[in-house]
Formats: C-alpha cells, structure tokens, sequence
C-alpha cells in the first residue's frame, strides 16, 4: 500500500513539474534562394536558418524548425499543410494568382534582383535596355519582373529563350566565362559573392535598374499555428533590439 501511494505521490510530482503548455511547432519551408537558403555539402545555412535562430531564442512560444522544400514545390506544400511558414517571400510570386489560403508579415527587409552582364569595353548599361535576342540564365522557379513574374520554365525558354539553373553561383560563373550574356541576380547573393571572390567585379558590369525589388515579408498558412499578429510582433520586437539589423549586416545583405 504505502509503495503505491509513493508511485501516486511520484506521478503527481512529475505532472506538476511539466510546463502548462508545450511550444507550438512551426514548420518553416526553405527552397535554395542564397543567401537566404543555401545548401553546402549537405548543409543547409543563410539567412533563413539563421532567423529561426533569433526566433527561438527571442521567445518560448513557438519552436521554429526548418523544413527544405523547393522554389516549385512550396505552394503545393503550404496548400497540404506540409509546411506553415516560408520566410523572404513575397506576395506577387503567384501567392494571389493561385489563390492558396495565405497571409504575409510586414515587409521586414527590402532588396532586389538586377542584371550582370560580362564587362566588354565599349559596353553600357544600355546593354541592359533590350534582353531579347540575348543569351539569359536565371534560377529554376523563379519569378522575373521582365517576363511579367512567369516562373513556367517552358514560357521562359520559349519566349525568352532563358537557360535555368539550380544556383546563383553557376549563373554568375556563366556570365564571368562568356558563356552567357545576361544574368538575373540577386543583389544581396551577389554582395556576398563579388566579397569572397576579390578581383571579379571589374570584370562585371552590374545594371543600375532593378528587374525586380523585394519586399520581403513571412508567409503564413491560413489556419496553422502562427498568425500575422504575432509575427509582426515578434520582428518588430527583433527591430527594436537590433536583433535584425545585426544579422542583415552579418550577412552582407545591406551595405
């Protein structure tokens, strides 16, 4: 009898030690987008990885975790529930078009995506005015602003006669070789790249125009287990300490 009672006593003690409540996971999908998700010898780092950081340690709420998916996959992915969240998207790319039940944050970081072209003498950013006729690389799945935000890879290669690759780095490697004329690029990818490889600049000519500005906001499922209030708090929590600034400038995404 007494031994039981103990076994009820050690019961009780164990249930009044556990939290009220356990956090709420979020399933935060990431596709390869440097240097917001980028994939090195199986690993996968940036700028996304590195705000589910910041936000579990900002807060007890919610745990974070990161689940990979692609540029493609992900609308079918957050429309069964796979994923809840995705992090530096956007609603112009085919958010509203495909009518999925989604809600964006606040914009929490700005940016953009412009043209490279190999560095000629004689050569302008009149290059730049015309992309027909040229030979274009861009990154499968992506949305581009000069063919009205298709990311069909048929219509781009019909149309525009674009060559699409897996990664920035290869596009940018493209153009340094000649082998391409134009590449679409993001402007944050691109700081980071002309900073680890000294001596390629002058071998770019880089557009002033944008085909594309970023206003980077959180995607978040309609019914899972965030919503925008709470999002928009937690940034503008992390905005205010200068959590998010910190890690902008670590990443070389601001200059």
């Amino acid at each position: 009898m007494l031994r039981a009672l103990f076994a009820v006593f050690a019961l009780c003690c164990g249930l009044l030690s556990q939290p009220s409540w356990a956090a709420e996971v979020v399933r935060v999908g990431g596709y390869e987008f440097p240097p917001f998700v980028e994939t090195d010898g199986g690993q996968v780092r940036g700028l996304t990885v590195d705000l589910i950081e910041a936000l579990n340690k900002a807060q007890s709420r919610y745990e974070f975790h990161f689940v990979a998916t692609s540029a493609r996959r992900r609308y079918a992915d957050i429309a069964d529930g796979h994923i809840d969240a995705i992090f530096f998207e956007s609603p112009e790319w085919e958010w509203a078009a495909k009518g999925l039940p989604v809600d964006f944050s606040n914009v929490f970081l700005q940016g953009g995506e412009v043209y490279i072209a190999p560095a000629k003498e004689g050569r302008g950013q009149e290059w730049f005015d015309d992309l027909r006729g040229k030979r274009l690389v861009g990154i499968l799945g992506y949305h581009y602003g000069f063919a009205n935000f298709v990311a069909d890879p048929d219509q781009l290669s019909k149309t525009w006669g674009m060559k699409l690759l897996n990664n920035h780095r290869s596009s940018i490697e493209m153009v340094l070789a000649d082998r391409m004329d134009i590449a679409v690029v993001t402007d944050a990818y691109l700081y980071s790249y002309l900073a680890r490889n000294p001596g390629t600049r002058e071998r770019l000519l880089v557009s002033d125009r944008f085909d594309q500005r970023y206003n980077h906001r959180i995607l978040l499922r309609r019914g899972g287990p965030l919503e925008v209030d709470a999002v928009n708090r937690l940034l503008a929590g992390m905005e205010r300490d200068g959590t998010l600034a910190r890690m902008w400038k670590a990443a070389g995404v601001i200059r």
